[in-house]
């Protein structure tokens, strides 16, 4: 493809994902998977500057602003305009009316309104909002710049950065030395993660879909971080454990793995596609002490018979996901103040229900995959207002983020039921 089809295909992406609620990842791969005659050099190009407009998704918008080019809520002038501030101000591309040529495949001649923007962008240096410049939204920045104020600068602009590949070793199937040898004997290198026991960093990104270790269940791809909230659980063998919102189950793995397949696990989700993979996963990683169930109105009289009867129940909320901004850029837009009072309404309604299934010198793990104080030790201080009966100390009080860490922005708190 030439340069310029590759950007049109580039705002076409951008006007999908502007447009509907689904994740970009998986937008992505639907729009790559209906044109197949982009080849795989090309698909980086593509994915390259559309993950780079939604790292810097706040940043251009503060441009458009400042130059009085913002076009509101329009998909079609957002995803264009977004590509030419980002060219011009992130990429230094010099011949933007060159690119915008109107010829087959690329994008359409710039309008008068572009071509305005085009010569503010290139002849001015224009000054934006501190949240512009830290690609965040001005509320999430106010947040954090309360509760950090030393380091809330570093920890959003880490979060513009492309995320790293980790793995979690499966101790059912093998061990980490053997794994890391493995690994890179074929090429792949990297080394063990600082934290995590079972954890592996690649120093690059490579193929792993058809690697023997993941075909055979060595291996699985997961955060560093993901990796310490299960240490946090300290499951141990014969244990009664829930997993409250498992998902695709990548915590129920681990806490399989270090329960050493003895026990029971209960993998739960409100939503039945979440757990539609894990069946397949839990067998590739010869996990068999997992039963998986999705939390509807006809289990309700079954979960309340499970009152008291838990070792552990962690409780991997829905969170706004600011942890993961460098996975999953998107979220740093979909979600308003609003939405958030409303997640935090929902998160505390699912902690108390998985809180009566503690049984007494049991514990209780949040988490969220979030930087943010209201749903993280915000949650926690309610939650013991309310329940006299758990107690938290501190070194039970996990936060990470990508400047500190080098892992996602997590929280955990591992409460004790008296």
């Amino acid at each position: 493809m030439k340069p310029e089809a590759r950007i049109q295909a580039s705002i076409e992406l951008l006007i999908e994902i502007y447009t509907r609620p689904t994740p970009a990842d998986a937008i992505a791969h639907s729009f790559m998977r209906e044109r197949r005659f982009i080849g795989s050099g090309d698909r980086r190009e593509i994915m390259e500057i559309v993950y780079g407009v939604m790292r810097k998704f706040w940043y251009l918008e503060g441009l458009l602003d400042a130059t009085f080019s913002n076009p509101g809520n329009d998909p079609i002038q957002s995803a264009r305009r977004h590509v030419i501030a980002y060219l011009l101000k992130i990429k230094n591309e010099k011949n933007i009316a060159d690119i915008f040529s109107g010829d087959t495949y690329a994008p359409k001649y710039l309008t008068a309104a572009e071509s305005a923007l085009v010569e503010k962008l290139s002849s001015e240096k224009i000054d934006v909002a501190e949240n512009a410049q830290l690609s965040a939204p001005d509320w999430i920045v106010s947040i954090l710049k309360e509760t950090h104020p030393e380091t809330y600068q570093g920890i959003l602009k880490s979060l513009q950065a492309e995320a790293g590949v980790d793995l979690r070793v499966n101790t059912l199937k093998n061990n980490r030395e053997t794994v890391l040898h493995k690994l890179n004997k074929t090429g792949i290198k990297c080394t063990a993660t600082p934290y995590s026991p079972w954890g592996i960093r690649l120093s690059e990104r490579a193929p792993l879909a058809q690697h023997p270790l993941m075909k055979d269940g060595s291996v699985e791809i997961q955060d560093e971080g993901s990796q310490l909230i299960a240490q946090l659980c300290n499951p141990q063998p014969g244990m009664a454990v829930w997993d409250y919102c498992a998902g695709a189950g990548g915590k129920t793995l681990a806490l399989a793995a270090m329960m050493n397949n003895k026990g029971r696990i209960i993998a739960t989700d409100t939503v039945a596609w979440r757990l539609k993979n894990a069946p397949q996963r839990l067998r590739r990683a010869g996990v068999h002490n997992v039963e998986t169930r999705v939390l509807d109105e006809e289990s309700s009289k079954w979960v309340k018979r499970q009152a008291g009867k838990f070792d552990c129940v962690l409780v991997d909320a829905p969170c706004s996901g600011s942890g993961t901004w460098r996975r999953n850029p998107e979220l740093r837009w979909r979600m308003d103040e609003s939405g958030f009072q409303e997640l935090l309404i929902k998160q505390q309604d699912i902690l108390n229900k998985a809180a009566t299934l503690v049984k007494s010198g049991g514990r209780l793990v949040y988490a969220t995959c979030s930087i943010l104080r209201p749903e993280n030790r915000g949650q926690i201080e309610t939650f013991l207002e309310k329940h006299p009966d758990f107690h938290l100390s501190d070194d039970n009080v996990l936060e990470l983020n990508p400047f500190n860490h080098g892992t996602d922005g997590f929280f955990a708190a591992a409460l004790t039921r008296r």
